[in-house]
């Protein structure tokens, strides 16, 4: 019986037989599709709540709003390796992160509620708040030069992270100011290609991660702001709520373990919010910063 409609005895054209099949194919292979569009309206409802529980508060400076967002997203369950797809492409969630996506997030959520649109090589430029603005601010905080040109185009070194951020207005790191240089060596990833499964087969990619070392090598001289300075009332003073904190590593050829936003607990004292490994979700740390920082930290502020 052939059916159109429900009508029995109506006979579908050939071509459109085919047309039929071809869609149905096409339906079983884009299930991701309609996951990430999940993901999306997801991310759009947490952006929502985020900006009505921050909308009265828009007129802080850019680095307390950032610490109000990321107040905000305290209880976010950390979940590591989320952007880890082939090929390689914009990921958004707002529903999961880790430390250094925190941070970034938490960054790109204020300055889309500020009206703010990062733009590559200037400082950034008034814009219409909207998801959208913060997909675009997420992409030229995560990518160099904004652009998604493979695993090797996303900043996977925090230190390059900071330096394209100053490049385009948004921060200013003060380590300097505040601390003593640091021998600072980029080698990590190009010498442990087994770690990231994007390099271990790839000489072509293990390359250019190679040439960014060598720049970010070059770049030098890094500095610390040691566990020590951090208990000198007249250095800690300075750290403000907001400042984003990245610690140093010990690691060989690695720069930077951990990061998070200062944040002044209810005992007075510095402590910082980020997406704790240990408690597995965002959290405001129990120990202060001068505890918790026992291989040094860079500060870097909000313009």
């Amino acid at each position: 019986m052939d059916l159109k409609n429900g009508i029995p005895g109506t006979r579908i054209p050939v071509k459109v037989t085919r047309l039929l099949l071809v869609l149905c194919i096409l339906a079983m292979r884009i299930g991701p599709v309609h996951a990430q569009t999940d993901q999306d309206k997801t991310n759009r409802a947490i952006f929502d709540k985020v900006h009505g529980t921050v909308t009265d508060r828009l007129d802080l400076p850019l680095g307390g709003l950032v610490l109000e967002v990321a107040r905000s997203m305290e209880g976010t369950p950390y979940v590591a390796s989320t952007l880890e797809v082939e090929p390689e492409r914009l990921q958004i969630f707002l529903d999961k992160t880790d430390c250094i996506l925190f941070v970034e997030t938490a960054v790109a959520l204020a300055m889309t509620f500020k009206g703010l649109e990062i733009v590559q090589g200037s400082s950034p430029r008034a814009a219409e708040p909207s998801y959208e603005l913060f997909c675009r601010n997420v992409q030229n905080l995560r990518y160099r030069d904004g652009k998604v040109d493979g695993y090797t185009s996303r900043l996977h070194y925090t230190s390059e992270w900071i330096l394209q951020g100053e490049a385009n207005g948004i921060f200013t790191e003060v380590t300097a100011e505040l601390g003593s240089p640091i021998s600072q060596k980029f080698s990590f990833m190009s010498t442990h290609p087994d770690s990231y499964r994007q390099l271990r087969n790839s000489a072509h990619s293990r390359e250019e991660i190679a040439r960014t070392e060598r720049m970010l090598t070059n770049h030098g001289p890094y500095h610390s702001v040691s566990q020590e300075l951090l208990s000198d009332p007249k250095v800690a003073g300075r750290i403000k709520d907001g400042d984003i904190l990245a610690f140093v590593s010990t690691v060989g050829g690695l720069d930077i373990t951990h990061v998070g936003i200062a944040c002044t607990a209810e005992d007075g004292k510095m402590h910082f919010i980020h997406a704790s490994t240990k408690s597995m979700k965002v959290v405001i740390e129990q120990k202060t910063l001068a505890e918790y920082a026992r291989t040094g930290v860079r500060v870097i502020k909000l313009n």
